[in-house]
């Protein structure tokens, strides 16, 4: 028997689980899941390739109240990644916004 057929033979040999049903609400509230129409300010940045880094790092230490990012387009070296970042605190969403928009 060749190799590729002792590999078929364990695959099909393995037990297979099926998920009956995923339960969304329960997989978002276990992470943590907060939908963006959740946070009261929201601001829109583009940044070019390496400076996110930078920003989470800057809001880790510096914001008071929960935020959340999202990353609509990946930045390239040729081209700036937009993202969206949201907030419950007014403070916050002015202080990042006079630090990075």
């Amino acid at each position: 028997m060749t190799e590729t057929g002792r590999i078929g033979n364990q695959i099909e040999n393995m037990p297979i689980t099926v998920l009956d049903s995923f339960d969304l609400e329960l997989f978002r509230r276990q992470i943590n899941w907060r939908d963006e129409n959740s946070f009261c300010f929201a601001r829109e940045i583009h940044k070019p390739y390496g400076e996110i880094d930078v920003i989470l790092q800057w809001c880790k230490t510096e914001l008071v109240n929960e935020w959340r990012w999202q990353m609509i387009d990946m930045s390239g070296i040729d081209r700036p990644g937009r993202y969206i970042f949201y907030f419950d605190g007014e403070l916050d969403c002015l202080a990042f916004t006079l630090k990075w928009a």
